[in-house]
């Protein structure tokens, strides 16, 4: 899983935090349900929350969207543009003496590749598809929606952020931590 892809974790600061294990990032991956895209607009970072399949066999980072927009225009503009995708997942709330310390439970990736778009119909219902699986596993294709039409799949436009480099990171507490929280739950309480 993930064997070409450097695997830069041994390089996160606070090693206490990285992740070893080398199958954790392409699993967590498949788990989250949206991740945040970062793109170059000249200087100017531009990042766009997106659903998203990662795609262990293709090393790749499938996202969709419009046939136009800023994104779109950037991708387009460059010949594979560097970029950027990060996801996490957040626990409960750990306070601590000083306000200075106080932390949250998380999972999180970040990665850097290049973005492209997938081109061909077939190879974009292939992704689509993926996406589906992962999103709607419980409806089947021509039974619970129509089939995706030519023309659905010519105005989407596919992405590919083929991944080059990757961290994960996680920091949990034991489930009976003192004063650990849901900030949720706080939040109704009151």
């Amino acid at each position: 899983m993930g064997d070409d892809i450097e695997n830069t974790t041994d390089t996160i600061r606070y090693q206490g935090k990285a992740v070893s294990d080398p199958e954790w990032i392409p699993t967590f991956l498949a788990t989250q349900k949206s991740g945040v895209i970062g793109l170059i607009d000249d200087d100017t970072p531009h990042l766009l929350t997106q659903l998203f399949v990662y795609d262990d066999a293709e090393r790749a980072i499938f996202l969709h969207g419009a046939q136009g927009g800023r994104a779109h225009d950037l991708v387009e503009a460059g010949e594979k543009p560097r970029a950027s995708f990060t996801t996490h997942e957040m626990g409960r709330f750990i306070p601590a003496d000083e306000p200075v310390n106080f932390t949250v439970e998380y999972s999180s990736v970040v990665a850097y590749g290049t973005i492209s778009f997938v081109s061909g119909e077939a190879e974009k219902r292939r992704v689509l598809e993926l996406f589906m699986d992962k999103y709607a596993p419980q409806l089947t294709p021509g039974e619970d929606y129509e089939f995706m039409s030519e023309d659905s799949i010519d105005r989407t436009a596919v992405y590919r952020f083929a991944v080059e480099s990757w961290s994960g990171k996680e920091g949990w507490k034991e489930s009976d931590h003192p004063g650990a929280y849901d900030l949720d739950e706080e939040r109704e309480s009151e």
